[in-house]
């Protein structure tokens, strides 16, 4: 596995591990009805603060591990080198991810049509943006194994 597979296996199970540490957060907020007063907006910016600030702190943390270990077995030290295809396969990736995002949000507007509340129209946008950057890193893997 490359050192880029490698990278975006990483991102995408250290995503999937905070993202359901979030759900379960936010399920908690949810069912408390913290989303349904006038501190919906407050309440929901800490969610997300804290989420980045998880999310930094877990992806760091699990990088410095898998390439340790990765070292340790393959007795290998790969070094980041990107070209010409890499930029390419960033590329597809991040057109994929638009559409799937673009989407989603448009999505999100029908359901508020439909009587979805604001604060929850909030919560599935930053779903929608998780959701197309697992979508986008899929592509890339993809991509990757097919030998693009």
């Amino acid at each position: 596995m490359s050192y880029h597979e490698r990278n975006i296996v990483v991102y995408v199970i250290t995503g999937i591990i905070v993202m359901a540490v979030y759900t379960l957060n936010m399920q908690g907020i949810i069912e408390a009805g913290l989303l349904e007063g006038p501190d919906a907006g407050p309440t929901i910016g800490w969610s997300v603060i804290k989420l980045i600030g998880g999310s930094i702190i877990a992806t760091i943390i699990v990088t410095i591990i898998v390439t340790i270990i990765n070292a340790i077995i393959t007795k290998e030290t790969d070094v980041d080198t990107s070209d010409e295809r890499d930029k390419q396969i960033d590329l597809i990736g991040m057109k994929v991810a638009f559409i799937a995002f673009s989407v989603m949000f448009i999505s999100i507007f029908l359901w508020l049509m439909f009587g979805l509340t604001p604060a929850l129209a909030l919560v599935g946008m930053i779903y929608a943006m998780w959701f197309s950057s697992i979508i986008e890193s899929v592509v890339r893997l993809y991509l990757y194994r097919m030998g693009f």
